[in-house]
C-alpha cells in the first residue's frame, strides 16, 4: 500500500480543534455526523450513511460509497489495532457510485516522471534528448497545467531523421529532411527497377505512445476525504465506547 503520511499531516493540522456533533444516531447503520472547528470555518465535513451507503461532503467534492450494510465496518478496516489509521484510496474509489473522475486529476508529478523514464530509456539512442527537452518545456510551456503538459509533448521532436530502406536489396539513405530522403528513393528505383521500392521511415523522436502515460493520480481531496472517513468512523467509535453517544447529540464533542 502507498504511503500517504503526507495527507495524514495535512488532515491533522487542518482538522486540528474539530469536534464532532451528532445529528442523527439511530444505534443502526442511520448516522449523520457532522465534524467542524470552533466557528465551522474551513475543512468542515459530514459522515451520512444509510443501509449500504456512505455519503461524505464537506468544503469541496462530495463522494458516495456502497459496499457493505453498514459502511463504518466497511471503513474499520483503515483502522488498525494500535489505533493508527491507513487509508487504501485505490479500492475504496472502486466503491464510488459518485462520479469515480471526481477522485482524480492530472499529477505533475506523474507527468514528469513518465517524460523521466521514457527520456532515460532512448537517451542512448538520441544522446541530449534530456536536455533538448528541458529547452523545449522551459522555452513557453507550464506543465502545472494538464492541457501544457499535453500540448508540450506533442510538439517535441528531436534528431529530426529519415531513412529510406530498399525492400528489394541492402540500399538505404538516411537525411534530415523527408523530402530529400523520397528523392534518393525515387532515384534508387530508377536506377534498380521497379521492384526496389525504398519506403521512407520516419526516426525523429516525438511521444507517441501519449496515451499511455499515466498522468491522472488521486486528488488530493480525495485522499483528505479518505483520511476523514476512517478518523471520523474512529471518533464515533471512541465516543461510543465512552458511553457518551447521548451527551454526543446535537452536541460538540471534543475529537
Amino acid at each position: 500500500m502507498s504511503d500517504y503520511t503526507d495527507i495524514a499531516a495535512r488532515f491533522t493540522k487542518d482538522t486540528a480543534g474539530h469536534r464532532m456533533t451528532v445529528l442523527h444516531d439511530d444505534d443502526g447503520v442511520y448516522r449523520h455526523l457532522l465534524f467542524h472547528g470552533p466557528q465551522h470555518s474551513f475543512y468542515w465535513f459530514e459522515l451520512i450513511t444509510t443501509p449500504g451507503q456512505l455519503v461524505f461532503s464537506g468544503d469541496g467534492d462530495s463522494y458516495v460509497f456502497r459496499r457493505t450494510t453498514d459502511m463504518f465496518e466497511f471503513f474499520r478496516s483503515g483502522i488498525y489495532r494500535d489505533g493508527s489509521l491507513n487509508i487504501n484510496p485505490g479500492y475504496w474509489s472502486e466503491k464510488l457510485t459518485s462520479s469515480r473522475d471526481a477522485a482524480t486529476s492530472y499529477s505533475e508529478k506523474l507527468f514528469e516522471a513518465e517524460v523521466t523514464e521514457t527520456l532515460t530509456a532512448v537517451e542512448d539512442d538520441y544522446p541530449g534528448i534530456a536536455a533538448a527537452w528541458a529547452e523545449h518545456v522551459a522555452s513557453e510551456f507550464n506543465t502545472e497545467y494538464e492541457g501544457e503538459a499535453l500540448r508540450a509533448l506533442s510538439e517535441f521532436r528531436f534528431g529530426e531523421a529519415y531513412l529510406a530502406k530498399c525492400s528489394a536489396c541492402a540500399w538505404d539513405f538516411e537525411a534530415d529532411a523527408y523530402t530529400v530522403a523520397a528523392a534518393e528513393a525515387r532515384n534508387h528505383r530508377k536506377e534498380a527497377g521497379d521492384k526496389h521500392t525504398a519506403p521512407v521511415r520516419d526516426l525523429t523522436f516525438t511521444f507517441s505512445d501519449m496515451g499511455e502515460m499515466r498522468l491522472q493520480d488521486f486528488d488530493w481531496w480525495f485522499l483528505w476525504a479518505c483520511q476523514a472517513i476512517v478518523w471520523g468512523v474512529a471518533r464515533y467509535d471512541r465516543v461510543r465506547s465512552y458511553g457518551l453517544q447521548n451527551l454526543a447529540a446535537r452536541k460538540q464533542v471534543a475529537a
